[in-house]
C-alpha cells in the first residue's frame, strides 16, 4: 500500500508558509497556480519539487515537497 504525504512550501508573499496538502495535487515544475487568500488572487510558480520514496516491501511511503515563489 502506498502512503503519500504532500507538503507545499510558499517561500514569499501573503501566503508564505508550509501547508499539508493531504491527497496532493499533481504539479510540474514551472506550473503556475493561483491561490485565493483573503480575497486576493496570488500567482505562484512551482520552482522545485522533491519526491522521496521509502520501500518497505508491501508498503511504500512517498513524501512530496513542492516549493513555490510568487510570480
Amino acid at each position: 500500500m502506498i502512503k503519500k504525504a504532500t507538503t507545499a512550501i510558499f517561500q514569499d508573499g501573503n501566503y508564505k508558509g508550509t501547508y499539508d496538502w493531504s491527497g496532493g495535487i499533481p504539479l510540474t515544475i514551472g506550473e503556475v497556480i493561483t491561490v485565493i487568500y483573503n480575497s486576493k488572487h496570488l500567482a505562484y510558480k512551482l520552482i522545485d519539487k522533491k519526491t522521496i520514496l521509502e520501500d518497505f516491501g508491501k508498503d511504500q511511503n512517498v513524501k512530496i515537497e513542492y516549493y513555490f515563489e510568487l510570480t
